[in-house]
């Protein structure tokens, strides 16, 4: 029982890490960090594997979750498998007229000008280490999936969140006002909108928490504020309530226009799912307007003008996304199945770059949708968009049971992290979001969060 327990804290106090350290190193984009993030990540899974079993539990009872993600790795390194050059042109034609004419070039990178056999990668090495991380990603949402059921380990988790999105917050609004405006606000990212796109993670979770702290009950007969605001958490709500203000005038201060859009459609997805499975009396509504009315009255002290002029700029700054999304439906026509490969992007773009003039290179579509249609062809995108349906269909149906079964702790946790899963989703449409390592391990997080809010408890919290 000593070693088990110790087990599980080891297991914790890492999850928590890499939680917290996978935003700092500017996003975790660099080789060092991301290369942190993947050892550990692996070195987690392997510690409550061996966990389970010493306990004598199967670690996975059934496969059948995980299948169509497992279809879409599998079809990733199926890219990497080196083909003859007829099964080639029968899977992925351009693919092999890119190998024949751009043998001398690719040779370079460690292609052999004479040989025979082609992969449906035009960058297997690409490839192999995106999927690699694909995979970092997926065990770290099972373990997270496994172990996070409690509500102590609940508590831990949102506060340890809580504490890095302050931070990033903080930092953000300070680049912002010792610039004058000039600098938008970005956190230890390199980009703004990344940076928004992490809080719009973390804000939906810090929102849901606040919710839960409250007295829900139907014996409790009170108003909507004197259900929130019990006399145990008083304290800690209002801590949170303004903490949920500041990180949203971060996120206008970051003048991520995507990352506006986005956590205000999230919020209205909150209110609306809220509404429809909490019995009637709840009135969510005025939570969320207490959090925008803080964020606007310290936006209105500070100065949002610069904010405004970066909005009347959309006309100007949204064709070059736009061209270069239609030179990627010509990258989509030409590899249909299998697309160029995981990670590829970057490689194949400059042979398709026809429509954008400027001299700018585009490592990212800024479409992760288009991207992964783009690498991983239709039978990866629709492997990945499946595997997201199964996951939204079992979260509703949790959503559904803990409502009426009154578990209202993790209905608004689960509430959180599903708006903040659809926070992200939203911004993804104009950025390259989950392609940040950060991004991506906090939507893993999400993702195993919400099957432990499903899955956990055995009454009421």
């Amino acid at each position: 029982m000593l070693y088990s327990k110790l087990l599980d804290r080891t297991i914790y106090l890492l999850i928590i890490f890499l939680l917290v350290f996978s935003p700092l190193p500017i996003g975790s984009v660099k080789p060092s960090s991301l290369l942190t993030i993947q050892v550990l990540s692996f070195f987690v899974f392997i510690l409550w594997l061996f966990k389970s079993m010493a306990e004598g539990r199967k670690p996975f009872v059934s496969a059948k979750p995980y299948l169509p993600f497992l279809f879409f790795l599998v079809l990733c390194l199926f890219q990497t498998v080196p083909l003859p050059s007829f099964v080639l042109e029968l899977l992925s034609g351009k693919s092999l007229d890119i190998w024949e004419s751009t043998r001398s070039v690719l040779s370079d990178i460690g292609s052999s000008s004479d040989m025979k056999l082609f992969t449906i990668s035009v960058y297997p090495n690409a490839t192999l280490k995106k999927t690699l991380l694909l995979l970092s990603y997926f065990v770290f949402g099972i373990v997270v999936s496994r172990s996070f059921r409690q509500v102590r380990t609940l508590n831990l988790a949102i506060i340890s969140i809580s504490v890095i999105m302050a931070v990033e917050a903080a930092l953000g609004i300070y680049q912002y006002l010792s610039s004058g405006g000039n600098e938008a606000a970005r956190g230890t990212f390199v980009n703004r909108n990344h940076f928004s796109g992490f809080l719009e993670i973390c804000f939906p979770l810090a929102l849901g928490y606040v919710l839960s702290m409250g007295d829900w009950s139907k014996t409790n007969k009170k108003s909507f504020l004197r259900r929130l605001i019990t006399s145990d958490n008083a304290q800690k709500q209002i801590m949170f309530l303004f903490l949920l203000g500041v990180v949203f005038l971060s996120i206008i201060l970051s003048k991520s226009r995507g990352g506006i859009f986005s956590i205000l459609v999230s919020l209205l997805f909150f209110y609306t799912v809220s509404s429809r499975f909490l019995r009637k009396g709840i009135e969510i509504k005025w939570m969320i307007y207490a959090v925008l009315t803080i964020a606007f009255f310290f936006g209105i002290y500070i100065g949002l003008y610069p904010l405004i002029e970066r909005y009347l700029l959309i006309e100007e700054n949204l064709p070059s996304r736009t061209l270069v999304w239609k030179d990627i439906i010509t990258i989509i026509k030409d590899f249909p199945l299998f697309g160029t490969g995981l990670g590829t992007f970057g490689y194949i773009y400059p042979f398709y770059k026809v429509s954008l003039l400027k001299p700018i290179v585009y490592l990212y579509s800024h479409n992760d949708y288009l991207q992964i249609l783009a690498e991983t062809g239709l039978a990866g995108f629709l492997s990945l968009m499946f595997a997201l349906a199964l996951f939204v269909l079992s979260s509703i149906r949790n959503l559904v049971r803990l409502s009426a079964e009154q578990y209202y702790f993790r209905f608004f946790l689960l509430l959180g992290a599903l708006t903040g899963i659809f926070s992200i989703l939203i911004h993804s449409f104009v950025d390259f979001n989950l392609q940040i390592p950060s991004n991506g391990l906090y939507f893993a997080f999400l993702i195993g969060f919400s099957v432990a809010l499903g899955s956990g408890g055995q009454g009421p919290d």
